[in-house]
């Protein structure tokens, strides 16, 4: 009988020997567990723990069904492990193997929050890798804890309260050597006055969308000076940005800068408030829909099931959560590798881009999916498929 390469154990204990090294603050019954437990959610394409004790059942036959589901249900539930300080220790350590391609410094972080299906809210800021993007720093809570989510719909200015997000985007900030500059992405809902004051006092640049019911103060040329305006009475035009330097937001008369852009098929112009680099501002917010929307529809509905999750404590949707976004990392870093190093994978290819008649290449299938394919290809191959278990990030 041929060899089975990358079973279960094999992959398991490679994840293992990942996390005994890297992450410190693990106790010996949580380095046990986690690893079959990441290995389950990818295998099921599901963080619902009775989808991830079946295939960890089919692995270990002896086991019963139900005695593994209470055993993930008391992991998901430990107070003993902190999703936190887990995650932080495994994220620095992947930021300290990120390879640039370029010379290029930038790196473009986006920040958003997503609504579960469970009552839950999570604040994400996500790093941007190629054309998508991998979780790097968030925080859940259950709703009624927040602003409510009806003040959202009613026109509230953000899900959480203005210090959270701060405190994300100083542990973000801290992630990363001085050589690095970082540009903060987000949506109409960040559009506050401490925020941008934050990001533009710890040395980065912000590209963040702004409602159009803003008054600004600008400097009127047929009034021949400054005056305040509705930011929807701006002109917007079909072919290139409308640059307004030197304009002032809120009360305080904060000094930043507006570019306003009109596609044709965008019902509203974009309105994106930035602190430097004008010229560049429009293409760095556009790279917010491939890093964080991305990641967002891969844990839903593109891999990992988690609109499937119903009646969890807040403890146990924490924990759950955090192992969902460190699979994601898994998968994405994965795919970043059989991209990166194709000669590797000569006998396993995967159809990952297409060529048109102008013969422009275009990614037609994300890391993530990727990294997806190559692992169920892998598993349990009767040939042997490379398949890194070494969290190396590479600049794709």
């Amino acid at each position: 009988m041929n060899k089975l390469y990358n079973t279960q154990s094999e992959i398991a204990n490679k994840i293992r020997e990942y996390l005994k090294k890297n992450v410190i603050s693990l106790r010996k019954t949580q380095l046990n567990i986690i690893p079959e437990i990441l290995f389950g959610m990818i295998s099921a394409e599901s963080v619902v723990t009775n989808d991830i004790a079946k295939v960890l059942k089919d692995d270990f036959s002896l086991i019963q069904l139900d005695s593994v589901k209470r055993r993930i249900r008391r992991f998901f539930n430990n107070e003993l492990f902190c999703p936190e300080i887990f995650y932080k220790e495994l994220i620095i350590k992947v930021i300290t193997t990120y390879k640039k391609k370029h010379k290029d410094k930038r790196i473009h972080i986006s920040f958003d929050h997503m609504f579960s299906h469970d009552n839950y809210i999570v604040l994400m800021f996500t790093m941007r890798i190629g054309n998508q993007g991998i979780p790097i720093w968030f925080r859940a809570f259950k709703q009624e804890y927040l602003n409510k989510k009806e003040s959202l719909e009613k026109g509230g200015t953000i899900a959480f309260n203005e210090s959270l997000i701060i405190q994300g985007i100083r542990e973000v900030s801290a992630m990363f050597d001085e050589e690095f500059e970082l540009i903060f992405l987000a949506d109409r809902w960040f559009n506050s006055e401490k925020i941008l004051k934050e990001i533009e006092k710890l040395g980065h640049t912000y590209c963040i969308r702004l409602k159009r019911n803003i008054k600004i103060f600008i400097y009127d040329k047929k009034e021949k000076h400054k005056l305040w305006k509705w930011l929807y009475d701006l002109p917007s035009h079909k072919y290139h940005a409308m640059v307004h330097k030197e304009i002032e937001l809120y009360d305080s008369k904060y000094k930043t800068n507006i570019v306003i852009s009109k596609y044709e098929d965008v019902k509203e112009p974009w309105i994106i408030v930035t602190n430097r680099d004008v010229e560049h501002a429009v293409q760095n917010y556009s790279h917010r829909f491939g890093s964080i929307e991305c990641v967002f529809k891969n844990q839903k509905s593109n891999g990992l099931f988690l609109e499937a999750v119903n009646n969890a404590s807040e403890k146990a949707f924490k924990t759950m959560y955090t192992l969902a976004c460190t699979a994601v990392i898994l998968l994405t870093l994965i795919g970043a590798d059989y991209s990166k190093n194709l000669s590797c994978y000569k006998s396993e290819r995967i159809v990952t881009h297409k060529t048109y008649k102008n013969k422009e290449k275009v990614r037609v299938m994300s890391l993530f999916k990727t990294g997806l394919t190559l692992f169920h290809r892998a598993h349990n191959s009767r040939k042997y498929i490379r398949l890194p278990i070494r969290f190396v990030l590479y600049d794709i």
